[in-house]
């Protein structure tokens, strides 16, 4: 079905988009929340985010996990494009782009480009059973009411711990790759939204990781989720 892309993005994309339902043209009994993980760099993103889509997912309805890169993938496929389309109503279709274009009004110079990543967040948020890891998913599913946003942030000091031993460099090299990678993601937003990504009107929860660790944020979230009746009951 995706024969154009290459192999190893071929399997990947393919995989999951066909455990959405992409493809199959196939309609959801029920409406299953979206999660939104923006995070400052250095914080466990990651690892939420799969121990999330482990706790979450069953046999009958496995959750996805999608990153910016994915996403990034994803948005440049035009085939990939017209099959998520599908698998929402017209309605919602209508609704999507409309939201799209208010968002790019100021006209940012990769328009085109911002747009299909738009489009395609928009779409894996208002389908559900997906876990969205930073591209600005929070400011583009801000209407989306099945949808919970959550920003990760830590005292730099942590920040810099953690990135140093994950990357074996030094406290001075992870300091600077942190500031750089938090400048970039912050000017990627505005660039594309004209919002500030650090604003905490965006999220529903806003967690410290040099308190809580990747197992404890996961059980947070759920129990947010619990809390907030955003699990259907499936049988």
């Amino acid at each position: 079905m995706y024969s154009n892309l290459p192999q190893k993005i071929d399997r990947d994309i393919a995989a999951q988009l066909k455990s959405l339902g992409i493809g199959e043209r196939r309609t959801q009994k029920h409406q299953f929340p979206c999660i939104t993980i923006s995070r400052e760099f250095g914080c466990e993103g990651v690892p939420v985010a799969q121990s999330l889509v482990e706790k979450l997912s069953t046999e009958d309805y496995p959750w996805i996990l999608f990153h910016r890169k994915l996403i990034q993938e994803i948005s440049q496929k035009d085939a990939l494009q017209s099959d998520l389309a599908d698998i929402i109503s017209d309605e919602k279709r209508n609704k999507l782009h409309q939201y799209i274009e208010q968002i790019l009004s100021h006209k940012p110079i990769n328009v085109q480009q911002y747009k299909k990543l738009g489009q395609t967040i928009r779409v894996l948020s208002t389908r559900g059973r997906s876990v969205i890891l930073g591209a600005g998913a929070a400011i583009l599913a801000s209407d989306i009411p099945h949808a919970l946003h959550i920003r990760l942030r830590a005292p730099m000091d942590f920040r810099v711990k953690r990135v140093s031993e994950l990357l074996d460099i030094t406290d001075s090299e992870a300091r600077e790759k942190i500031r750089e990678n938090d400048t970039e993601r912050q000017e990627f937003i505005y660039e594309f939204t004209r919002k500030d990504l650090r604003d905490p009107h965006h999220y529903h929860l806003i967690i410290d990781n040099s308190k809580f660790d990747a197992s404890m944020i996961t059980e947070l979230i759920y129990h947010a989720l619990v809390l907030r009746n955003m699990l259907p009951e499936v049988k």
